[in-house]
């Protein structure tokens, strides 16, 4: 073995070596893989690297015989695909080294016009490069070097999403093969992914497909959005970068089995062509990797910021700028937490870190990307490491100073909940409404302290905190009354001893942050008394109506001590938040009254079918309000119908 001495690039002269030494071992072992190849079948290959390699191996195989797709690819099935034992080998059901779940016979066991219902119900021909991506077109969709025989259930789990590697999955094969989130650098989407024992073999038919069609693959991109995320629309490299990565990591940790070369002999025979990189896995290498691995990045990206997004309260929003130099990174890992920018922890060469949480992988060129689900008003911190290469030898660049973005989410508004039920007659009891999603970890606060004046709170009452277990969806309903038990629930205690409405009546403001210090009132209602002062005496039970709410907007008042919202409970925000906040609205009562079954659905359309009273009301653009014949909807203040929105 040659010995390479290489400059260093920012890594230590052993991660170069390493590198280099792991492709010449892969030379060594794979230019002993053979099969029946014959004399001379590659010779206008020698000698050649990277793009002209390719070219060489297009020129090599391709006007291969062309078989119908019925019954030419059924029956090739009996030479290329059966196991030792006659049945058929289906890599989305066989078990390498222990008992498949099932077996398939060869053609009693053969998809008809049905089946797939359930897995093991029958076999089907399974366009490993989904047809679609090509348009369904001969010669692509009768070439055996990409069509294998696989349970028909599960050819359908895999459907035309790229194979990578799932990170949570939605499905399992009863082999192990997944389909779910992608987990691979790079892409986001549902993909398919097979079992390590056969993800060499699929990633040598995609080498086979983008070699074999070099002449058309660049015009593929056009016919089906899910295969440009895969391929980049040229000829060569042919695949986007976190694709061909990975493609070049499976045929490396999937070594060429007996069953490859063995299927290779075989449509030989059939089509007279060959597949290059079964019978040359050093291929792979030679036409993708011609100088081998990339070194890390020459440099950072620039013009790093985070911004709000839409909605504000629960979106961030990061956009940069490329980093430039003499290598281009293939693509860059964004880091965040809530904690700060130096507990951000720097990736290491050769582990990537999949997309989970605050970490995401965005491909190269994109420049943005976006985090949603975030709690409110939080700040978050995030750092952005470029990288290149993929897998063992994927490669990031941490060196300082690291480009670092932050941005704080924005509170909930006031109307964003709504209160639709309250009982100081005891025992008391709230109910609330959301507007808005509540992601997992949104705190809301409530307390039965007032205001002594417009802008001043009174203290010395009593908190009840909700915190949300699980993304809330809007139109939730959260009930707490005292004395109930809390597990589960999100709700910090059932018998809070400062938060005790007074029987005779008292107030409830909805909040975020910390009561005193530039809290955020969400809504808030007054019952059992007068009203908002003034006129009268201030007491722990009475209050002024904050500054920052507005009366049967985000707050309401009413002279009983229990209430609760009884009208319509289908419409949109605007029309339901004016509605829930005018007490005409309410069920009002003296003594304990029971909660009713709420079960509200939030859409852009209202249909009154009670009468009903709004105060002050805002129709958006995309929102419809019908009043059914004989029902009086009731306008006592401001209704605004506005065209554009």
């Amino acid at each position: 073995m040659d010995l390479f001495i290489l400059p260093r690039t920012g890594k230590s002269l052993r991660h170069t070596l390493r590198s280099v030494f792991f492709l010449s071992v892969l030379s060594l072992i794979f230019s002993a893989v053979s099969g029946q190849v014959p004399p001379g079948y590659y010779n206008a290959a020698a000698g050649k690297t990277g793009e002209a390699l390719q070219i060489a191996l297009y020129n090599i195989i391709k006007g291969h015989t062309v078989v119908s797709y019925t019954p030419g690819v059924w029956n090739a099935f009996y030479s290329t695909d059966a196991k030792s034992n006659g049945k058929v080998w289906d890599m989305y059901s066989d078990i390498p080294g222990g008992t498949p779940p099932y077996e398939y016979t060869f053609g009693t066991s053969q998809c008809g016009t049905g089946g797939g219902g359930a897995e093991g119900d029958c076999y089907s021909r399974e366009h490993s490069f989904p047809k679609s991506w090509f348009g369904d077109v001969a010669p692509m969709n009768t070439d055996l070097f990409h069509i294998f025989p696989t349970d028909q259930y599960v050819n359908n789990m895999h459907n035309n999403n790229p194979l990578a590697v799932v990170g949570t999955a939605t499905a399992i094969s009863l082999n192990g093969s997944k389909k779910g989130g992608c987990a691979t650098p790079g892409y986001s989407g549902t993909v398919f992914e097979p079992i390590d024992s056969y993800k060499g073999d699929f990633a040598r038919a995609y080498f086979y497909m983008a070699t074999r069609y070099e002449n058309v693959i660049a015009t593929w991109p056009a016919i089906d959005p899910i295969g440009a995320n895969v391929l980049d629309g040229t000829s060569y490299p042919a695949f986007q970068t976190w694709y061909l990565n990975l493609l070049i990591q499976w045929n490396t940790q999937d070594p060429v089995s007996a069953k490859e070369i063995a299927r290779n002999d075989s449509v030989y025979k059939i089509q007279h062509n060959r597949n290059p990189f079964i019978d040359h896995p050093e291929y792979v290498a030679a036409v993708w990797m011609p100088g081998g691995p990339k070194p890390e990045p020459t440099n950072h990206v620039t013009g790093f910021m985070a911004n709000t997004g839409s909605p504000p309260y629960s979106t961030l929003n990061l956009t940069w700028t490329d980093a430039t130099g003499t290598v281009i990174p293939d693509g860059y890992l964004v880091r965040g937490n809530t904690t700060g920018f130096s507990s951000i922890v720097s990736p290491v060469d050769g582990t990537p870190v999949p997309d989970n949480g605050l970490d995401k992988n965005i491909g190269s060129t994109v420049q943005s990307c976006t985090f949603a689900g975030l709690l409110s008003n939080t700040i978050y911190f995030f750092k952005i490491f470029p990288y290149t290469n993929a897998g063992s030898i994927i490669d990031y660049k941490t060196g300082e100073p690291v480009p670092a973005a932050s941005d704080t989410t924005v509170a909930l508004q006031p109307g964003d909940i709504a209160i639709v039920e309250v009982n100081s007659a005891d025992t008391d009891k709230l109910c609330f409404i959301t507007f808005r999603q509540l992601n997992a970890g949104t705190v809301i606060n409530f307390t039965d302290n007032g205001f002594t004046d417009p802008v001043t709170v009174r203290t010395g009452e009593g908190f009840l905190i909700y915190t949300a277990p699980s993304v809330i969806p809007a139109g939730t309903v959260i009930s707490w009354h005292y004395g109930m038990a809390v597990a589960g629930t999100g709700w910090n205690s059932g018998t809070p001893s400062g938060f005790q409405l007074a029987t005779g009546g008292d107030q409830v403001f909805a909040f975020q942050g910390t009561w005193g210090l530039g809290q955020r009132l969400l809504f808030g209602i007054n019952f059992g008394n007068a009203g908002w002062l003034p006129p009268g005496t201030i007491s722990s039970n009475t209050s002024y109506l904050p500054a920052t709410l507005t009366a049967n907007v985000t707050a309401l008042t009413f002279p009983e001590k229990n209430g609760y919202y009884n009208l319509i409970t289908a419409g949109s925000v605007n029309v339901l938040g004016s509605l829930i906040a005018n007490p005409v609205n309410w069920t009002k009562s003296a003594t304990i009254i029971t909660t009713p079954a709420w079960n509200f659905s939030i859409s852009p359309a209202t249909v009154f079918n009670l009468n009903a009273t709004i105060e002050n009301c805002t129709i958006a653009s995309g929102e419809t309000v019908t009043i059914l014949p004989g029902i009086q909807l009731k306008v006592s203040g401001n209704l605004i119908i506005r065209a554009s929105d």
